[in-house]
C-alpha cells in the first residue's frame, strides 16, 4: 500500500515538473520562429478608446467609453463579437454571454 502511494506521488510530481517546463520552452521557440510584423505609421496611430461599462449584473463593451472600469473587468479585453457581454450569474460569477 505504501509503495503505491509513493509511486503515485512520484508520478504526480513528475507530471507537475513536466507541465512547468514544457510550456516555457514552447513559448520561447514559438516567439523565435514568428516573423516580426510591421505596422504603417497610419495604423500605429489609430487607437480607439473603448472599455467595459459595468452595472450590478451586466457589463457591456462601449466604444469611446472613458469612465471607471471595475478591477475585475480590466483583464477581460474586447469581446469576441459585438453582441457579447458579461453577465453575473446567480452565485456571483461572471460569464461571457453572446446573444445571436
Amino acid at each position: 500500500m505504501t509503495k503505491k502511494i509513493f509511486l503515485s506521488a512520484m508520478l504526480a510530481a513528475g507530471m507537475m515538473f513536466a507541465g512547468q517546463t514544457a510550456p516555457a520552452q514552447a513559448a520561447n521557440s514559438a516567439a523565435m520562429a514568428a516573423p516580426a510584423i510591421s505596422q504603417s505609421p497610419a495604423q500605429a496611430g489609430v487607437v480607439q478608446k473603448a472599455a467595459w461599462r459595468c452595472g450590478v449584473r451586466r457589463c457591456t463593451w462601449v466604444p469611446g467609453y472613458t469612465g471607471r472600469v471595475p478591477m475585475y473587468a480590466r483583464s477581460w479585453g474586447p469581446p469576441p463579437r459585438p453582441v457579447c457581454h458579461w453577465e453575473r450569474g446567480l452565485l456571483g460569477k461572471w460569464k461571457l454571454d453572446c446573444d445571436d
